[in-house]
């Protein structure tokens, strides 16, 4: 069995494909622990694993910083230069899987001599195509950090990851460039966290015949998802349905619930995904894949930044579901998508025939069983 170290980072739907990738190798008897940034800690530690600190880069990282911070310590961190070599020597670790965006670690990581990973947490081509948002933000400072530290520059983002066993948790048809993608880059399906079951009770009546809206916003703190949320109350107030709203960080006393709706701070995607006819979302690829593996259709209202946009639309072409403009769309637009998602029966057809795909690509197996097949070809031990 081999010791396998995580690099990771606090962002928002790339913590939950790692922790499930993690779950699977140490449910087959690997040893795993997690290098990342302290505001990280209870997470991992509370999932059982140990966790370290990313030293100086860690030190240096604000929760509420600019991009520029995020840029210095965690996208293009020289400090990942010391940092990762020094959290191998640390754990005595045989292999090293890392975050895809996490450039300065995967510098690192070329020098390690060490079987490595890249987890790519969403779809390839829309997180690190050229021209792409991330492209556009990352590539120039990431060939500073590279040329820096003696390396050569990158022509694509996805040059990086291309020395390594790379595992895109995802399935190709949500990723609209899946032709463009590299070869060497492995869709190996949607991995799921699966966290500790809640104490959350369904207030509702057991033989209450509406249909349940799950509205599903982001808890990052880039994006205040409190509009979004408003809105969609105001657009379900008067429909004949139940309406559960995962609020994430958003201040409650902020918000006007009408009479059908329920808000909570959070709930496991698996406690209420199957019990839900459709969800309103802002399209982060984990919620959308949770819902498709679900077979429930989407109404996506996605925030301006990382893949959201593209994969909102992703979903629409592929007929499972609506696209609306997240910042500008109006309560009677909502309640409009909601209504033709839930009506035209289309819509969860195409829903199911995703989560049939989704269902045969075990995200977390298939990662797990390329990885030690990988670490034995590379003369490690599994």
């Amino acid at each position: 069995m081999a010791h396998i170290l995580f690099v990771t980072w606090p962002g928002g739907g790339n913590q939950g494909p790692a922790l499930g990738m993690a779950r699977e190798l140490q449910q087959r008897g690997h040893s795993v622990t997690f290098a990342g940034y302290e505001v990280q800690r209870a997470r991992f530690e509370a999932s059982g694993f140990r966790f370290i600190l990313l030293g100086r880069s860690a030190a240096a990282y604000r929760p509420d910083g600019e991009l520029k911070t995020l840029l210095a310590t965690v996208f293009a961190a020289a400090d990942h230069l010391r940092d990762v070599p020094e959290a191998v020597s640390r754990t005595g670790c045989e292999c090293l899987v890392v975050d895809c965006l996490q450039f300065g670690a995967l510098a690192a990581a070329e020098d390690a001599g060490l079987p490595a990973a890249v987890l790519v947490h969403t779809t390839p081509g829309l997180i690190a195509a050229p021209a792409t948002r991330m492209d556009t933000l990352l590539r120039a400072p990431v060939n500073a950090m590279r040329v820096d530290a003696g390396k050569p520059p990158i022509s694509t983002l996805w040059d990086a990851w291309a020395g390594f066993l790379t595992l895109c948790a995802t399935v190709m048809e949500l990723d609209p460039l899946a032709t463009q993608v590299p070869s060497f880059c492995a869709y190996v399906g949607p991995i799921f966290e699966h966290p500790h079951a809640s104490n959350w009770h369904d207030p509702w009546a057991g033989d209450d015949p509406r249909p349940l809206v799950l509205a599903s916003f982001s808890t990052l703190w880039h994006w205040d998802q409190t509009s979004r949320i408003q809105r969609t109350l105001a657009a379900l107030a008067e429909r004949p349905c139940r309406v559960l709203v995962t609020m994430g960080s958003v201040n409650p006393n902020l918000l006007a619930a009408p009479e059908n709706a329920v808000l909570v701070p959070y709930l496991p995607h698996a406690e209420v995904m199957s019990r839900a006819a459709v969800c309103v979302t802002h399209a982060g690829h984990g919620t959308v894949t949770a819902a498709l593996a679900a077979g429930m259709p989407l109404v996506c209202l996605p925030n301006n930044g990382a893949d959201q946009m593209p994969l909102s639309a992703q979903v629409e072409a592929l007929g499972a579901g609506r696209a609306l403009d997240g910042e500008a769309c109006t309560p009677a637009e909502i309640a409009a998508a909601v209504e033709q998602v839930l009506t035209e029966p289309s819509y969860a057809i195409s829903a199911r025939r995703l989560g049939r795909i989704i269902a045969g690509s075990p995200g977390a197996t298939n990662a797990a069983s390329r990885l030690e097949a990988y670490v034995e070809q590379s003369g490690g031990r599994t």
